[in-house]
């Protein structure tokens, strides 16, 4: 299938929507860095788009409706992964993977219908967040709070992997490259399963762990959600990964070359941390059940 072919059983207005992405508004469907000023103002107006919907918009939503559930009060009693403060956390989770589910959506769909603008929509769509969450924690703003309790080393993880996201995909995108099936799988696969991961997330922070059916479906939410993990970072990544090495880096220009290897060592880095920590709170969650009680922090 080819996206002219896919376009015609799309609803209309997805088509026009989608047609900015086979040109970026250059007229010019012929990659190259032609494409670049019409990429770079859908990041500028996108991830203002962004914050006004998922921070303005969104956020005072999920507060009034998390603020009415009975484990609300019991988040304050234990500190957070990706923020301290755990009600802070699950709002932000829940915006930011209903953003990585909807772009990783895309590229899912890019992928499986050889729809490289589709693609190439999803992903530009992930560079919103990758652009407005490293704002966020440099300058900082919410959900990354200053003073004593700021966590550099998750910043620097997590700065690291959007850097890795940013310094890719403009590449990718105006070489053409973005039309390989490897590179369609590794984008999927990325952005979707970070989606995924912060839905699981938000899942667990709606279990009470004082309370053993709670604690035993936390557990299984964690299970669950490592298992993904591993499978989709530490083995559809790096099989992706490894076929690009093996059947188009001999052919690729020197710095996308030198864009390749940075792209695997920063996000193959992240993929490993995050999996240690992933896995420390399996486990944490396993003795939990089998001790039966819980232990503050």
């Amino acid at each position: 299938l080819d996206f002219a072919r896919v376009s015609a059983a799309d609803p209309a207005h997805l088509v026009a929507a989608m047609e900015f992405f086979r040109d970026f508004g250059t007229g010019n469907t012929t990659p190259g860095t032609h494409w670049l000023p019409g990429i770079c103002t859908f990041l500028a107006g996108g991830t203002v788009a962004y914050h006004v919907l998922g921070f303005r918009l969104l956020r005072p939503c999920l507060l009034s409706a998390y603020s009415q559930c009975s484990w609300w009060t019991y988040l304050k009693t234990y500190r957070g992964l990706l923020c301290k403060d755990v009600q802070n956390e699950i709002q932000y989770i829940s915006i930011v993977g209903s953003h990585h589910i909807i772009g990783g959506g895309l590229m899912a769909y890019g992928t499986c219908m050889n729809a490289p603008p589709m693609w190439a929509a999803g992903a530009l769509i992930g560079c919103l967040d990758d652009i407005h969450d490293s704002l966020c924690m440099i300058l900082p703003a919410w959900p990354f709070g200053g003073g004593p309790d700021r966590d550099m080393k998750f910043l620097t993880i997590m700065l690291i992997h959007h850097t890795a996201a940013l310094l890719a995909t403009l590449p990718v995108i105006c070489t053409g490259f973005h039309e390989n099936p490897h590179i369609q799988s590794i984008g999927a696969w990325l952005l979707l399963a970070g989606g995924i991961s912060h839905a699981t997330l938000a899942l667990s922070r709606t279990c009470n762990r004082n309370v053993v059916s709670e604690a035993k479906f936390d557990a299984l939410v964690w299970i669950f959600g490592g298992a993904f993990y591993g499978y989709s970072r530490l083995w559809c990544f790096p099989r992706s990964i490894l076929a690009l090495f093996r059947e188009e880096y001999a052919g690729l220009g020197s710095g996308m070359q030198a864009a390749l290897i940075g792209f695997t060592v920063m996000m193959g880095t992240f993929n490993v941390l995050i999996f240690f920590d992933v896995m420390k709170n399996v486990l944490k969650r396993i003795r939990l059940v089998i001790n039966g009680s819980e232990k503050r922090k």
